[in-house]
């Protein structure tokens, strides 16, 4: 560990960045890959202010992202320990998605369309003592919704579980897809090629990856 990070506890390790708790109680977000840490901490102030729940920042410079601590597990974390819950969870997700459809697209934020998180499943969901906050707004762009919703769907339906775990996933996905327009069947080929264009996936997944967008095409 560096000498500035010395005070700070390793909390989580991403596919491209490190978080940190610092010993003054605010979260580090450090980009191991050199990501200007500034357009996410831009947008995340912007999001706050149209009422979007995701962590108040408290600075930004270079690759590092300082922001509050938001205390409680992560939904996936609470799916896996709770899993009778999975259902009402489930809905939760989609609810975030139907406040991200009011929010609109911030001029600075490249592209055209609807905001978009590109990464919006139960691993960047924090269930906070005031209810659940989003995280991870690196891939934020512009677009359809409708393929920000697919994207959601695609992650949780093809993640790789356990046999007992299943029961659980079948049952927040149904919360899921209960709370979202049947319209986003249509998307999921366009989701399926931003997911398997991000990094190498293996066959199994994507295997998984095209019967689900066969079964959206049926």
């Amino acid at each position: 560990m560096a000498p500035r990070d010395e005070a700070h506890r390793l909390l989580a390790s991403g596919q491209e960045a490190d978080v940190y708790l610092r010993s003054d109680g605010l979260l580090v977000k450090r980009s191991r890959a050199g990501r200007d840490a500034r357009p996410e901490a831009e947008l995340m102030r912007y999001l706050r202010r149209h009422g979007l729940p995701v962590p108040r920042v408290a600075a930004s410079s270079g690759t590092d992202l300082v922001m509050e601590y938001v205390p409680g597990p992560r939904m996936s974390e609470e799916v896996d320990a709770k899993p009778w819950r999975a259902g009402a969870l489930g809905r939760e997700l989609a609810e975030l998605h139907r406040r991200l459809d009011d929010v609109p697209p911030p001029d600075f934020l490249p592209g055209e369309g609807g905001l978009l998180h590109l990464d919006l499943h139960p691993g960047n969901v924090v269930l906070g003592p005031e209810g659940p906050v989003v995280v991870d707004w690196t891939s934020a762009g512009r677009g359809d919704r409708r393929v920000d919703v697919a994207l959601s769907w695609l992650v949780m339906a093809v993640a790789p579980l356990r046999p007992f775990k299943r029961l659980a996933r079948s049952r927040l996905l149904k919360g899921f897809l209960s709370g979202v327009d049947g319209g986003v069947r249509a998307a999921m080929p366009a989701a399926a090629a931003i997911r398997l264009s991000r990094r190498q996936r293996d066959e199994a997944e994507v295997s998984a990856v095209r019967r689900l967008v066969a079964d959206c095409s049926g």
